[in-house]
């Protein structure tokens, strides 16, 4: 039996109550996500997803799953399986992504039994894995095809399997460590670090001699360092075979290792995560738990009280998981690139259960617990489809969707030059960029000779092939076609006799395009359509000196 389990049995920990939680947990992600099952990704999504499907169409090896200069092979072979038996499907993708997403609430229930394996916290810690399963950015992260989604789903597969018992509880823990390791960079610290919590609760709990604890953690941390052996050895290989680095960097960078800033919390990119981790979509109400906690903890200290327990839960485990948290959380947020929340979906359900933990220590009563939690996810589910949230609004800003205001992103750092693309993914309000372009596409009714325009800051994979028959958005390969897709410099370039200019609401704050054409281009006409929070307005132009009638 593992260690964890000598003093008290593991069981398995879905008993009818708690199949019902995770029933709940499944039943609300499937009515959020089915309707969105013909998403068909944007921006860095597309990069990902057009790696799947390539992989499914051209053949699967170790370098056709490795996506964006990233050693994701674990994830992108999870998801191209069932795309060999449809491929081109983006509501097989999108359903894949929703049996992951559920599978992620279920182990980390387990993860929750594990360090609060008291039975009088069942009922709360139900509400607490919903609300993580809900979360904005995780579910906004599940849509959207990344390798950060598999970092967050494997991680909880990986970390619940560690802290159970059993032949195949380690079975399962080597699987999704090579899985984990397998999906990005942060994947190998995520494994380290949850290996090596569970290696100190292991050592750390009572009844054993301390050689005994030395030498059982000494056996099983040899085992369990075998997917870190794997990936160590695929760098190697991969850099002994290329001239590009198996890890992930910067194009401007020497090294992967030039991306981290460990000692500076002040500048924009840190403030931006900060703001991202403690505030964005409701998130600073399952802070302010953790703050009053703190705030009692040092007021403790400074009048040397004793230190406070947290009734029902694992005494040896609580202290690593805590620490497995702040450790993880300092290590993400020291690798400065860009502000996609995306980066730390692995995060938050982390937060929640250190909130649930500081609401049993100041002494919440259970049902006041239990409240607090439901109140959770009611503003997480709110978060999930409007920016309402108003500290997030008040601390990033907003700008027009043309329907409703979104938060503006980048505005701590300024990057894209607007609100963002790949940043705006925080919450589902991202997919009506998609169902906008859908929405006009039914109304200009666009051939393969059709020329359509966008500033190109925002241009950025913001297009796709077209299904012929619907004439919407699509990953297929037979059966479509694709517009003339172009930017202002492309249609002055090719002197285009007519053009469709789109004008997305999250355009640079500077944008010129249509200014720049309108000295040889003529508005001809102008449709605008909406779905959900976006409007978008698409100018039909005309080049003055040759007039012509668009397809």
């Amino acid at each position: 039996m593992n260690p964890l389990g000598q003093d008290r049995a593991i069981a398995w920990p879905f008993a009818r109550g708690r199949v019902v939680a995770i029933g709940a947990a499944a039943a609300i992600l499937a009515v959020m996500i089915v309707p969105l099952l013909d998403y068909v990704p944007l921006w860095d999504g597309r990069v990902y997803a057009n790696c799947v499907f390539e992989a499914a169409f051209s053949g699967v090896t170790l370098e056709s799953l490795r996506c964006a200069n990233h050693p994701s092979q674990g994830w992108a072979a999870v998801l191209v399986v069932p795309q060999l038996f449809a491929p081109g499907s983006m509501a097989v993708m999108n359903a894949t992504n929703l049996v992951l997403g559920i599978v992620a609430a279920a182990a980390f229930r387990i993860v929750l039994a594990r360090v609060f394996p008291a039975r009088e916290h069942s009922g709360a810690l139900d509400l607490v894995a919903i609300a993580a399963a809900v979360q904005p950015v995780v579910v906004s992260t599940m849509l959207q095809p990344n390798v950060d989604f598999g970092v967050y789903v494997f991680f909880y597969v990986t970390l619940a399997a560690l802290l159970s018992s059993g032949a195949s509880a380690a079975g399962i823990a080597l699987i999704g460590g090579v899985l984990l390791c397998f999906s990005k960079e942060t994947g190998v610290a995520a494994y380290g670090l949850a290996v090596g919590a569970t290696l100190l609760a292991e050592h750390l709990r009572a009844g054993r001699t301390l050689r005994a604890r030395i030498g059982m953690v000494a056996r099983r941390g040899a085992v369990l360092s075998l997917p870190l052996v794997l990936f160590l050895a695929y760098v190697l290989a991969y850099g002994a075979t290329h001239a590009d680095p198996a890890i992930w960097k910067h194009g401007w960078q020497e090294s992967t290792a030039d991306g981290f800033v460990f000692f500076n919390f002040s500048d924009p990119i840190f403030l931006s995560y900060a703001a991202g981790l403690g505030v964005l979509s409701f998130m600073w109400v399952a802070w302010l738990p953790v703050a009053c906690d703190a705030a009692t903890g040092v007021t403790r200290t400074v009048r040397r009280r004793a230190a406070r327990a947290v009734p029902g839960a694992d005494g040896a485990l609580l202290g690593p998981f805590i620490a497995l948290t702040l450790v993880l959380t300092y290590l993400l947020t020291s690798f400065r690139t860009w502000t996609n929340v995306r980066y730390f979906a692995v995060l938050y359900p982390l937060f929640l259960a250190l909130s649930y933990a500081s609401l049993v220590r100041l002494g919440i009563g259970l049902r006041a617990r239990q409240a607090a939690f439901a109140a959770i996810i009611a503003l997480f589910l709110l978060g999930d489809y409007r920016s309402a949230d108003p500290l997030s609004r008040a601390m990033y800003g907003t700008f027009d969707a043309g329907v409703r205001r979104m938060y503006a992103m980048t505005s701590f750092t300024g990057e894209s030059g607007g609100p963002g693309r790949d940043q705006l993914v925080y919450n589902i309000e991202f997919v009506d960029y998609h169902r906008v372009q859908n929405a006009l596409f039914d109304r200009i009714r666009p051939t393969d000779s059709t020329v359509i325009g966008a500033p190109r800051t925002v241009r950025w994979n913001i297009w796709s092939q077209l299904d012929a028959a619907t004439l919407h958005r699509t990953m297929e390969r037979r059966g479509v076609f694709s517009p003339v897709y172009a930017d202002e410099v492309d249609i002055a370039a090719r002197r285009s006799p007519g053009a469709w200019l789109l004008d997305f609401s999250n355009h640079a704050y500077d944008d010129h395009a249509l200014g720049t054409l309108l000295p040889v281009y003529s508005v001809a006409d102008s449709v605008i359509v909406t779905s959900g929070s976006q409007r978008l307005v698409a100018r039909r132009l005309v080049r003055r000196e040759v007039p012509s009638v668009l397809p």
